[in-house]
């Protein structure tokens, strides 16, 4: 009784935080969509697109590595640092301090790469050399913003950090943008403005923290004992190879691209990257606040609770990616009336992306279970082997395919470390979140798909998107409920349309 009280909590937990999250990532996705789906593509060039999304690729890698992994020991240690009377331990303390020599490191790496940057690029690319240097304040702030948010997050707060990334940022965003399409600024006003808006989250996360009364960066270094010290020099240093192998893998595509054919396809590929995204919204919040509640279990060895979050996690996330990636590919000839066809080499990059992210989303919290695991450590191996896997595909397709070879490249990469994982903890743990539910999903949406084809294409795209968009999803949702998929999917539906 008291494990199912405990479990019920915890689900109420990811539940409450993932629901609020999800609002607010949707609310960015529109945000983002107006942004670089409607307004970039009308009145940017294909080249400053691309430089906008090489600085967030370059900005994003350094930042990750400058935290020095203390991201995964945030997430897997401050459990134990954790006591509000003693402000954690000086738990604070240690993560400015790590954060600033990682960010010494990157400073150094900067000054040191610059003339080569400018010596091999000075020709092919001259345009972003001109903005090399904002790469400074960016990795700082979004060095620290990285450190905060997982921080926050343990606070058991998954949804702050996300608003101010989301909302704020792209709001701030959407103003700039207008006043460059009205002319009152120009190109490099608005990338200095864009550089400003991209720094500030970090600093209302800040705010937040300081008046909730958690910021304090008073040390309590005799707390840190011999063995907890060594657990937290190993959980950064694989904390190291895990998060730069992720946001490597997620950016790199990016950068071998403008290497290899230039800013202007760079640009292309990350608009339409955006809608491959938008499959993977709900998980976001979901893994956030799930990494704060299974580091919990594992502290009391709860190996039910964490199976069962496992489980549920990768049927209710697959679900809502199927639904998601037919939604978006059924409208794939509308989006280019929304975004230009300019932009149509970039079809298949919204096809192989959203795979991509629904095989991610099938897989539900597992890197999450692992990472928070004593088998920690193979997490990172599967992330460095993942960051190769990436490297080297990319550096097959995209000389043959173009864009699409590095979308291709992409979610090669995934299934490989998905399955990795999967059999993982199917072999340690006997973890087993697969069944005959995934089989009836994905039948389902195959016959939501093929309803809206038979939908005659309509003049005006934005009657064509909705009505196409609600027989899709109608029918996947009254399938859906028909068959019995998920309890948890039927009882909501009985609750909260009264149809129980």
């Amino acid at each position: 009784m008291y494990h199912y009280q405990i479990y019920n909590c915890t689900l109420g937990i990811i539940r409450q935080q993932t629901i609020k999250g999800s609002f607010v990532s949707y609310i960015g996705a529109i945000l983002g969509f107006i942004n670089t789906g409607i307004l970039y593509p009308s009145f940017f060039a294909t080249d400053q697109i691309g430089l906008i999304a090489w600085l967030g690729a370059i900005t994003t890698v350094a930042a990750q590595f400058s935290t020095l992994g203390f991201n995964n020991v945030t997430a897997r240690l401050f459990p134990y640092f954790r006591n509000e009377n003693v402000n954690h331990n000086g738990y604070l303390f240690i993560l400015f301090w790590a954060g600033m020599a990682g960010f010494a490191m990157s400073l150094i790496a900067y000054f040191i790469l610059q003339p080569i940057a400018i010596e091999t690029y000075q020709d092919e690319s001259p345009m972003y050399l001109n903005y090399l240097i904002y790469l400074i304040p960016l990795v700082f702030f979004t060095l620290f913003y990285n450190l905060f948010e997982g921080y926050n997050r343990v606070m058991y707060d998954a949804v702050s950090g996300t608003f101010f990334r989301d909302i704020v940022f792209k709001v701030l965003n959407l103003i700039f943008l207008i006043l460059f399409t009205v002319k009152v600024i120009d190109f490099s006003q608005f990338i200095l403005l864009y550089v400003l808006a991209y720094c500030s989250p970090t600093v209302f996360l800040f705010i937040l923290l300081w008046v909730r009364g958690q910021i304090s960066f008073a040390s309590n270094l005799k707390f840190v004992t011999p063995e907890l010290r060594k657990s937290m020099a190993s959980v950064s240093l694989f904390g190291i190879l895990n998060g730069l192998s992720d946001k490597l893998a997620n950016q790199i595509d990016r950068i071998m691209i403008e290497g290899f054919i230039g800013l202007g396809p760079t640009g292309i590929f990350a608009t339409m990257t955006n809608f491959g995204t938008l499959v993977s919204m709900p998980s976001r919040s979901l893994k956030k606040i799930a990494s704060t509640v299974i580091a919990e279990a594992w502290k009391k060895n709860d190996l039910k609770t964490i199976a069962q979050i496992y489980s549920q996690s990768g049927l209710h996330q697959f679900m809502v990616g199927c639904l998601l990636f037919i939604g978006i590919w059924i409208n794939i000839d509308n989006v280019f009336e929304i975004v230009s066809h300019r932009f149509i080499d970039g079809k298949y990059v919204v096809f192989f992306i959203g795979i991509g992210h629904v095989i991610q989303m099938a897989s539900g919290v597992s890197g999450v279970v692992i990472q928070s695991s004593p088998y920690y450590k193979m997490q990172a191996v599967f992330m460095t082997l993942y960051g190769l896997l990436v490297i080297i595909t990319n550096l097959i397709m995209i000389p043959i395919w173009g864009i699409t070879g590095a979308a291709i490249a992409s979610v090669t990469a995934t299934l490989f470390f998905n399955l990795s994982k999967y059999l993982f903890l199917l072999n340690k743990y006997k973890f087993q979140p697969f069944n005959y539910r995934y089989l009836m999903v994905i039948l389902v949406a195959a016959t939501a798909y093929y309803a809206g084809t038979l939908l005659p294409k309509m003049d005006w795209f934005v009657f064509d998107i909705a009505i196409r968009s609600s027989i899709v999803g109608g029918v996947y949702l009254l399938l859906s409920f028909a068959f019995k998929i998920s309890a948890d999917f039927n009882q909501f539906v009985k609750k909260y349309i009264k149809l129980g």
